[in-house]
């Protein structure tokens, strides 16, 4: 089994795949490997700092605004979530030479800001029918993998945990991509 970890609008009255719930997929579009004609993603990391680096770190300073929910659902807040992933759950490993080489890609390929170029090869990696999701390294930091499922029933929800400015995780992830926490008690 492995454990991964999301950062998302979290609403306690929630049902876990509505708005609010942990295992809730948002329109899609503008993620790196979207193909919303074909399947919906959910996007994942393997760290819990790494998920929160994917969700903030395109914020230079991390203050309480960073906290606050989605304006589209009053009184959520940002959670962190941790699912254990089935075995049987087969993840396309994009960090693995030998998995490049079959699909044909080459590093630069995945890592590419080009989401024109990400998307076509996650396509095809769902076409090939055999794959609940794929995994890539994090922008942020390549010891993270990013994980992006379009099966997600070998998911299992473990814990929810509403994010603070203290949270381990939290200040790990800004240690990590020197991002300054404003407003908060730190360790």
């Amino acid at each position: 089994m492995q454990v991964l970890y999301r950062v998302f609008p979290y609403s306690a009255a929630a049902g876990k795949d509505k708005p609010g719930g942990a295992l809730y997929v948002p329109p899609q579009g503008g993620g790196r490997i979207d193909n919303a004609g074909a399947y919906s993603v959910l996007y994942l990391s393997d760290a819990a700092a790494g998920a929160i680096a994917e969700a903030f770190g395109r914020f230079p300073e991390w203050g309480k605004a960073i906290l606050e929910g989605s304006s589209s659902l009053p009184g959520s807040a940002r959670a962190l979530a941790s699912f254990r992933l089935a075995e049987q759950a087969r993840i396309c490993n994009s960090d693995d030479p030998k998995q490049l080489l079959a699909l044909g890609l080459r590093p630069s390929d995945v890592v590419s800001r080009d989401y024109a170029r990400s998307r076509a090869w996650a396509r095809r990696i769902f076409e090939e029918g055999r794959w609940s999701g794929v995994s890539w390294w994090s922008y942020y930091d390549p010891a993270w993998s990013s994980v992006g499922l379009w099966d997600v029933k070998h998911l299992t929800l473990e814990e929810v945990s509403p994010l603070r400015l203290d949270h381990t995780a939290l200040l790990e992830a800004s240690r990590t991509i020197v991002r300054r926490v404003v407003g908060g008690r730190h360790r």
